[in-house]
């Protein structure tokens, strides 16, 4: 299981059974392939500042007859680029990527802590205030306007940036505390809803045999050259 953020404070007991490891970058799903896996499950990857999970590893662990399962952030993404090879998308956020109804990949992006702090989010994902507002809008706690105000500001930030603080203080409102304390009582986060959707289903489907792959993987040089170098890491 590679996740960071997205579980960041859940119980400890629901990752019982998990061998679970850090956001995922290049290399990360191809050397779980390679050393015994038994399923994977993909939620956090890192990007921006290092290579991301390639979709060939992907290929290669369902080739394997590895389940691989993906939700929430880099999970939700892959998930829906490679549903068509075999790859089991969970919850909402893979839904709208699969359909088309979300294309930006850094709409699942978020600044976290490193290791140390348990990869606590210090920015906040777009999907996560969208889902907030959706929530605030069906209680009737704040106007509509406001509502779309909130929302505008957050569109506009950078991840990095996008703190509850600064979407609400760029937004602009006559009574920001007001809107703050409203936006705190009906957090949502989509991301670890989805996440712990993707436990639940992989703890349901522990034992199943995954139906066969249905195409060849196409070992390209640069595949071959990941392959040897995750071989050779693996032997350290």
């Amino acid at each position: 299981m590679f996740a960071g953020p997205s579980l960041h404070g859940v119980d400890a007991a629901l990752l019982d059974g998990f061998d679970l490891r850090p956001p995922a970058g290049c290399g990360d799903v191809l050397a779980a392939s390679l050393t015994g896996a038994g399923a994977i499950g993909l939620i956090d990857g890192v990007f921006d500042h290092a290579l991301s999970v390639w979709h060939k590893e992907i290929l290669h662990a369902i080739g394997q007859g590895i389940p691989v399962y993906g939700a929430a952030s880099m999970g939700a993404l892959r998930g829906a680029e490679c549903a068509p090879y075999g790859m089991i998308g969970i919850g909402r956020i893979y839904e709208d990527y699969a359909s088309g109804r979300r294309v930006a990949d850094a709409d699942v992006g978020v600044a976290h802590a490193p290791a140390e702090f348990g990869y606590a989010p210090l920015s906040v994902a777009l999907v996560d205030v969208e889902a907030t507002m959706a929530a605030v809008r069906a209680a009737d706690a704040l106007p509509g306007r406001i509502c779309e105000e909130i929302l505008a500001s957050a569109r506009s930030l950078h991840f990095k940036e996008r703190t509850w603080p600064d979407v609400v203080a760029r937004a602009g409102l006559a009574d920001p505390a007001h809107a703050e304390a409203v936006i705190e009582r009906y957090e949502v986060s989509q991301k670890r809803e989805d996440a712990l959707a993707l436990l639940a289903r992989m703890r349901a489907d522990e034992g199943k045999v995954a139906p066969a792959a249905d195409f060849t993987l196409s070992r390209t040089g640069f595949f071959v050259k990941l392959h040897r170098r995750v071989e050779a890491r693996l032997k350290r």
